[in-house]
Parts: C-alpha cells; sequence; structure tokens
C-alpha cells in the first residue's frame, strides 16, 4: 500500500471514530447540556472560592512568619547589642 493510501485510510478512521464518539456522547448524556453548564458553573465557583481562602491563609500565615522572623532578628540586635557587639551595617 502506497504511504498516500494510508495516511488517507488513516484520517478517515480517526474522522469516523471522532464522529462515532461525538455520537455516542450525545445519546448517552445523563443529562441536558444547560444542566450540565449548570453543575459546571457551580463548581467552577465553589471552585473559585475555595483558592480565595486558600490565598487568604497563605498571605496570613506569610504574615505570621515575617512578623516572628522580625521578632526574632530584633531580639538577637538587641542581645548583641548588649554585649557591646556592632549589627552588620546594611548594604
Amino acid at each position: 500500500m502506497s504511504d498516500r493510501t494510508s495516511s488517507s485510510t488513516w484520517l478517515l478512521s480517526f474522522l469516523a471514530g471522532g464522529l462515532a464518539g461525538a455520537a455516542a456522547a450525545l445519546l448517552l448524556a445523563p443529562q441536558s447540556g444547560q444542566a450540565t453548564r449548570q453543575a459546571m458553573r457551580r463548581r467552577l465557583q465553589e471552585t473559585d472560592e475555595m483558592a480565595r481562602k486558600l490565598k487568604d491563609r497563605a498571605l496570613r500565615r506569610g504574615e505570621e512568619l515575617r512578623d516572628e522572623a522580625t521578632r526574632r532578628v530584633g531580639g538577637a540586635a538587641s542581645a548583641l547589642a548588649g554585649k557591646g557587639v556592632e549589627p552588620a551595617a546594611s548594604v
């Protein structure tokens, strides 16, 4: 068989499979398109809300860590100053 014939056969088989799959999906769909879109919209809204909550928690935790680091560095600098050691100059 020539390359052109095998390519054509492959392409036609691929298209026929795609059409058969699309037809099966339409015939076997558990609910209407409108119901599916509503369900997807609801799920996307829930996911958006969960992502926003996660972002807010991450930001709060980052601020807590920053405040803790600032407190510790300040305490260490005070301890060094009490011993007569000068903190390194900032660049």
